[in-house]
């Protein structure tokens, strides 16, 4: 296993940084053999954290050999430990069932973060009306001004790893590096973009909760005296339905209700 950290000088607004309080959580990403978490491999974590309101440190954890995963896994989740948050871009669907799937073949016994900010959930119900041609991460990259260095994408790589290891080839290794480390250097970037998704009214979500669930989700709040510090006329049908349901079964602990709310899109 190969271990490399680099400095980057971030510029987010003070404000943005200290409200969503980006000190505290772990940006993170990661590269596969395949889609299959039962028979594919981790051959790559990038781990992004802020040092300060400035300097944002990136470690990644590659495999040299398809036998590292195991390692790559252990020292990964071993620097997250203190982390309660982590960050990704569509990280819910893909990159953390698959730790989480890897983890459980290596009997790798650690906790992951409890709560996670997917920032392509959040994105994803507005793109269309701002104006995002697509919402992949390179799309959002763009349409926010980033430019990148790599010009390769997550299919891609599996096909260069391939060929490393053939070869060894050092050029192969710091292209698919490279392609991660871009990755998880982005997130904040985006991560502060979302404060203005969130901040304009004039945005209205894709598949909008119905006035009849808002009049239903308003009672059983108010009946079960659960306060929620979001806005509940921008959340979305499925989210209603899921909090709906919980409130229900008898759940009234605010963290988990906001944690469906905030995961469902």
């Amino acid at each position: 296993m190969l271990i490399k950290e680099y400095n980057e000088l971030l510029k987010i607004d003070k404000n943005i940084f200290s409200d969503y309080g980006m000190d505290s959580i772990a940006y993170f990403d990661i590269e596969t053999t395949g889609f299959d978490k039962d028979d594919d491999n981790i051959i790559l974590i990038s781990f992004g954290k802020f040092n300060d309101e400035r300097n944002f440190c990136i470690k990644q954890y590659y495999a040299e050999y398809l036998e590292d995963e195991e390692e790559i896994l252990y020292n990964f989740l071993t620097d997250l430990q203190e982390y309660n948050t982590w960050c990704s871009y569509n990280g819910i669907a893909f990159d953390e069932p698959f730790i989480v799937n890897r983890m459980e073949k290596h009997n790798v016994a650690l906790n992951t973060p409890k709560n996670h900010v997917d920032l392509y959930r959040i994105i994803r119900p507005y793109y269309k009306q701002l104006g995002i041609e697509r919402c992949n991460l390179k799309g959002v990259e763009k349409y926010i001004g980033i430019k990148r260095k790599d010009q390769i994408d997550g299919g891609i790589s599996v096909d260069l790893y391939k060929e490393f290891l053939l070869t060894g080839e050092d050029r192969l290794k710091n292209i698919i590096m490279l392609h991660n480390y871009e990755d998880v250097l982005s997130l904040p970037k985006i991560h502060e973009f979302i404060f203005n998704i969130e901040n304009n009214k004039n945005l209205i979500r894709e598949n909008v909760i119905t006035e009849k669930q808002l009049r239903y989700l308003k009672s059983l709040l108010n009946k079960n005296s659960i306060s929620l510090d979001i806005d509940l006329e921008r959340m979305s049908k499925k989210a209603a339905s899921r909090t709906i349901d919980q409130i229900l079964k008898g759940c009234r602990d605010c963290n988990e209700l906001s944690n469906i709310i905030n995961n469902s899109y």
